[in-house]
């Protein structure tokens, strides 16, 4: 497995999407929704298998200090409906919106690897969202824990 980064044209947001739909199930991920909320300047990592195959991902993207102190405060527990205005190309206060590994390659490790991977080749202060028990594992050991906001979402932050 090896690990690339990539910008997120609508080429490889269809690329995401398919990740994603081993996972979410939700009719709002629409390749519309994708396309309104990132741009061409918002960066992911992608694990790539020896087919050249994308098996996994980490998105995250600068933005608001607002959306940043909204999330860390604990108010935002479901982030599809963040308006994209406080996605941003550049900014101190960054938001991992999701590192999602697909199914048949979970429980390996390589979601551990992107995103320490992510964290050595990145500076700034880091929000992110929890919602599975991977997530919040996956987290734990490279984030400080900040929040318990209900039994299944934590907050947790990074100050790189």
């Amino acid at each position: 497995m090896k690990i690339e980064n990539i910008f997120l044209t609508k080429e490889n947001l269809k690329k995401i999407m398919k990740i994603d739909k081993s996972f979410y199930k939700n009719d709002i991920l629409t390749l519309d929704w994708y396309l309104e909320r990132y741009n061409e300047n918002h960066k992911a990592l992608v694990l790539v298998n020896k087919k050249n195959q994308w098996v996994g991902y980490l998105v995250s993207v600068p933005i608001t200090k607002e959306l940043y102190m909204t999330i860390t405060n604990g108010v935002l527990v479901n982030d599809l409906y963040i308006n994209p205005k406080h996605f941003l190309i550049d900014s101190n206060y960054n938001y991992i919106v999701s590192v999602l590994i697909d199914e048949k390659y979970r429980d390996k490790g390589y979601g551990s690897k992107i995103i320490k991977y992510f964290f050595e080749s990145n500076s700034g202060k880091y929000c992110a969202l929890t919602i599975t028990k991977g997530g919040y594992n996956l987290c734990l050991n490279q984030m400080n824990l900040w929040m318990k906001i209900n039994e299944s979402t934590f907050v947790f932050i990074k100050d790189k």
